[in-house]
């Protein structure tokens, strides 16, 4: 909790290096192959071209991934779809996390990223978490510069999308 705040005040300190976002995405989709399998869902990392290096915290980025592509995996039925991509377009690379799950309300897309807020509160704190998982991909994400948004259709899925400079 202490990094988010830090992180929403903008004080948060980043290990910046340049990481291979292909090795750090397929490592977090390695580690959620056991439950994409479980589900019947899957799961695909769509690499970029160019093996796209930006200063990133390594650890930071790879809590974003593991917090978006979980909750994809854990929102998506059986015989669905997680697919994670990478772009390079010019000084920015834009990543998106995709699922065919049931969608998020309209309505409630305006506060998908405040902390503590669960779309659906019907779930159980055990399967949904604490609320704060979008809360920390976003703080960490302004950390680097970047941007994250969310589209979603109900019945037709949910696209998460990261921007991020090549620093």
């Amino acid at each position: 909790m202490q990094q988010l705040s830090l992180a929403e005040a903008g004080k948060l300190k980043l290990n910046l290096s340049p990481v291979n976002l292909n090795e750090l995405i397929d490592k977090v989709c390695h580690n959620f192959k056991w439950l994409a399998e479980e589900k019947g869902i899957m799961l695909h990392h769509d690499h970029i071209p160019n093996n796209c290096s930006p200063r990133i915290d390594a650890d930071r980025m790879t809590q974003v991934f593991v917090n978006l592509i979980g909750n994809a995996l854990r929102h998506t039925p059986s015989g669905g779809k997680v697919e994670v991509s990478v772009q390079q377009q010019g000084d920015l690379v834009l990543i998106r996390v995709a699922d065919t799950g049931p969608g998020i309300p309209a309505e409630k897309l305006p506060h998908i990223f405040d902390r503590f807020y669960k779309a659906d509160a019907s779930r159980s704190r055990s399967e949904s978490g604490t609320g704060l998982g979008l809360s920390i991909a976003k703080g960490y994400i302004e950390a680097h510069g970047g941007v994250i948004t969310v589209e979603s259709q109900v019945g037709r899925g949910t696209v998460f999308l990261i921007t991020i400079p090549v620093k």
